[in-house]
């Protein structure tokens, strides 16, 4: 059943509409207050089902309670549905809803006009509902609206303005930093269920203080370090321009210079106490994803900073190192605060910087979002670095699906293909189910079209805005593999036809790419192949790409009976080996002489190996000779051994995680758990999640790298 089918099942009734500030439905960066009282009585039933843009979180009687919406498709809107009589007392009960409007292209959600649509009902009736008189409207101000965007992929990034009280609109009382205004009903919205549990928000906190020091405020670098495409505000980047900037948040934080005080790890006494000039940071016991939370309280005008990473880099947190706004900055008035993020950040590093003023900050934790359903299989071997691995790889995996797969929770939080391929099989090795996945899929089936995509084009990563047209066919294949492989998970026939349409037009798009040998040839946009030398080798004709076509036409021939591709696909296999391999090692690509004509480069990858006996160009009773190489020579230690150094190594994605399929599968399984370890081990001490590249270059929490969970369970299924 899919969520088209789903409608009836939705508890809004035509009580509640949507709703938003008269008139600022379509401005950036708007964050908007609602608040309802709430008569209860004991032993009744109470619910409130809640849908918004972009993001809301719910309070009842002044305490967080949720975080939503699960994201969706361009047009459609996942609405949660929420038990609530636990949180409410006999009598009035303050109701508020907070939401962050951001109409704003990004990765990680969607430029669509912000709104808020909720109903209370007890037991079957509805007592309160936006669209009638139950809602008080606000426009908050202690989020500063004019802030640079997060990041290229996510929205805005956070700095607060706060003064004693300026949440009391959650309850009902006056507040300075919210202006109440008329709401208006705004368009209707196309509503359909979550489709998944709620998440819980667990609450971690630190475990250790690692430094203490001091701070000035000094000239500042020659040059700043910028997300240069973030600041670059235009028509298809959205977002403040720079001169229009409350402040420059990623800029100001580099005009400070630390001196250590004491570097001794001491445990975390739970409470952070900052002068003027001084700093504190704190370690959690892994990386984790969520929502930030602390009190804090001040005498004086006082000023300070939140700083994250994943890692430390040469001796301290660098918030920029990710090229992401990793900075919270807060202005506060004397007086005491209770604090939650709106936006999910990740880190194992958190350091606290006052810069004037004095604060004293108590109860600092994160509230974890992260997947709502249980992990079910665990790794009881005796085997510590596989335990060490697996228990990261469950984290990376929990950390990415909160609501959708997603390739990181930090800089981009943005459901990417490919990555969803190796996420689906986590989470059905995890759980048993395909839960989340079947809703990412979904995603891709219900709009009608993708603007600025060519027609058949799938989006690289959706609920995505791709305002400057870009995509990469390569992870549109990998869609069509992934719904092969949520079918053989699942038996769910339904999605396979439902999708039908949408896949058979993806293949007509890429027939108009083929070459007189029936390979893709110049293909548009991003070719991709992996995170290494591969990426540089993809005109004009990629055989790495070829590869995973062939084995495209293969998947949909399966899933829908036509046996024509399956003769095309293996013409293209057969003709990938006669072009591409020079009798040693496969050649990545091809391109044309002055004359026109197409030649091998003579360049070669290690993943171009992996592609070809991975998509069944090669096996290793075709190619016994490659793959004793493959095996007895290459792995996680070739470069450092100074082996076949003209083969350009492999990277996490996907290369490595291609061979380690193939260890696995043609039963090398004691080299494959040598390997595993040599890959994965070192990520797992120092972070407790696996990492987007071989190196700490980018993420450190990357959400195919879970993938390896998949790897340990197939070696080693009799200990799990």
């Amino acid at each position: 059943m899919t969520s088209t089918e789903r409608d009836d099942l939705m508890k809004f009734t035509n009580s509640s509409k949507p709703v938003w500030a008269e008139g600022l439905e379509k401005e950036m960066n708007i964050t908007c207050g609602f608040h309802a009282v709430l008569k209860a009585e004991k032993n009744k039933r109470y619910n409130i089902t809640v849908a918004a843009s972009t993001f809301y979180r719910l309070y009842i009687n002044g305490d967080f309670i949720m975080h939503g919406p699960a994201r969706c498709a361009h047009g459609f809107y996942r609405a949660d549905e929420i038990d609530i009589a636990k949180y409410l007392k006999s009598g009035d009960n303050d109701i508020a809803i907070e939401v962050a409007g951001y109409n704003i292209n990004a990765y990680q959600s969607l430029d669509q006009p912000s709104f808020l649509r909720a109903e209370v009902f007890e037991d079957a009736n509805t007592v309160i509902a936006t669209g009638r008189d139950d809602f008080s409207c606000f426009v908050l101000t202690a989020r500063r609206r004019r802030i640079q965007r997060f990041s290229f992929q996510r929205a805005f990034g956070e700095s607060y303005v706060l003064s004693p009280g300026y949440d009391a609109w959650r309850v009902g009382n006056p507040c300075l930093k919210a202006k109440k205004v008329n709401s208006a009903i705004t368009e209707d919205k196309r509503i359909i269920p979550r489709g998944i549990p709620l998440n819980d928000f667990t609450y971690v906190t630190p475990c250790a203080t690692i430094a203490r020091g001091t701070m000035k405020i000094g000239p500042g670098p020659k040059e700043y370090r910028r997300d240069i495409v973030a600041l670059n505000i235009n028509e298809v980047v959205k977002g403040f321009p720079e001169n229009e900037l409350e402040i420059h948040l990623s800029d100001e934080v580099q005009h400070f210079e630390y001196t250590a005080v004491d570097t001794d790890e001491k445990e975390y006494a739970d409470e952070i106490s900052l002068n003027s000039g001084e700093y504190e940071t704190v370690a959690l016991q892994g990386e984790k994803t969520g929502f930030i939370g602390f009190n804090v309280s001040c005498s004086e005008k006082s000023v300070f900073y939140i700083l994250m990473d994943e890692i430390i880099t040469n001796g301290d947190v660098d918030p920029h190192r990710m090229g992401c706004l990793n900075i919270i900055r807060f202005d506060l008035e004397p007086g005491d605060y209770k604090f939650l993020s709106f936006e999910e950040f990740g880190f194992k590093y958190l350091k606290a910087v006052c810069s004037e003023g004095a604060v004293k900050i108590s109860d600092l934790h994160i509230r974890e979002h992260r997947y709502p359903l249980p992990v079910i299989n665990h790794y009881n071997g005796e085997n510590e670095a596989l335990k060490r691995i697996y228990n990261a790889a469950i984290e990376s995996f929990c950390q990415n699906a909160s609501d959708i797969f997603m390739d990181c929770p930090t800089r981009e939080r943005a459901g990417w293909l490919c990555d969803s391929f190796f996420i689906g099989r986590t989470e059905h090795a995890l759980t048993g189910e395909n839960r989340m996945e079947k809703l990412f899929i979904e995603n891709f089936m219900l709009p009608e079209k993708f603007e600025y995509l060519p027609d058949g084009m799938l989006p690289m990563c959706y609920p995505s805005d791709h305002n400057n047209g870009n995509f990469i066919p390569n992870w549109a294949m990998w869609f069509v593999l992934e719904l092969s492989a949520y079918y053989n998970d699942t038996g769910d026939n339904a999605l396979v036809i439902a999708l039908k349409d949408r896949i058979y037009a993806l293949l007509n798009y890429f027939k108009r790419f083929e070459n007189q040998f029936g390979l893709l040839d110049r293909l548009e946009r991003w070719v991709f192949v992996e995170w290494s030398k591969a990426n540089e080798l993809i005109w004009e004709v990629n055989h790495p790409t070829n590869m995973l076509y062939a084995a495209v036409l293969d998947t949909v021939a399966e899933m829908y009976n036509d046996m024509e591709l399956h003769d095309k696909a293996e013409a293209i296999r057969e003709t990938v080996r006669e072009r591409s391999f020079d009798g040693e090692f496969f050649v990545d690509n091809e391109v044309r002489d002055e004359n026109g004509v197409l030649k091998a480069t003579g360049e070669r990858t290690e993943t171009c190996q992996y592609y070809a006996f991975y998509f069944n160009v090669a096996t290793p009773e075709s190619h016994p000779e490659l793959w004793n190489k493959l095996t007895n020579e290459f792995g996680p230690e070739r470069m450092n051994k100074g082996i076949y150094p003209e083969i350009y190594p492999a990277n996490a994605f996907m290369g490595n995680y291609m061979r380690l399929s193939l260890l696995s599968k043609y039963g090398l399984k004691e080299q494959c758990t040598d390997e595993i370890v040599g890959y994965f081990d070192y990520m797992a001490k120092r972070t407790g999640t696996l990492w987007e590249h071989n190196t700490e270059l980018a993420s450190c929490n990357h959400g195919f790298a879970s993938f390896a969970a998949v790897l340990i369970r197939e070696l080693t299924e009799n200990l799990l």
